[in-house]
């Protein structure tokens, strides 16, 4: 099996996940990481679905923020469409974040950013696939 068709099937994987995800599944991503996946191969084909929880793996801290809201947001700054986020640890950040389709919108664009620019996590994540 090459190591390259699963990258490549898992980052597919990964950017359908994280267009589709859930407002709570994004929020829970951006506080705690813990996406993993599971790859199949029937034949030449190799099929990779990612999910949410599991043991840790490389892609367990993919898109982890530890509440901090990602980099766009300081881009908006206080406007009128962003609003103004609780303070981080405030529990009305998550209600603020779960409520605006923006904050959510940049959330998955931070995520598919950490999903193309890690791609030693992927790589890191199919070895131990191979290896398993």
């Amino acid at each position: 099996m090459n190591k390259e068709i699963i990258c490549e099937s898992l980052r597919r994987a990964l950017e359908s996940w994280v267009r589709h995800a859930s407002a709570e599944q994004l929020w829970q991503v951006h506080q705690e990481g813990g996406l993993g996946a599971s790859i199949t191969v029937e034949g030449d084909a190799v099929h990779a679905r990612v999910e949410l929880g599991g043991p840790s793996n490389p892609l367990s801290d993919l898109g982890r923020t530890d509440g901090r809201l990602p980099v766009t947001e300081a881009f908006l700054g206080e406007s009128t469409v962003w609003g103004t986020p609780p303070p981080q640890g405030d529990p009305a950040r998550e209600q603020w974040f779960l409520s605006s389709e923006l904050a959510q919108e940049h959330a998955r664009r931070y995520l598919l950013s950490e999903v193309s620019e890690n791609r030693e996590l992927l790589s890191r994540f199919a070895e131990q696939w191979l290896a398993g």
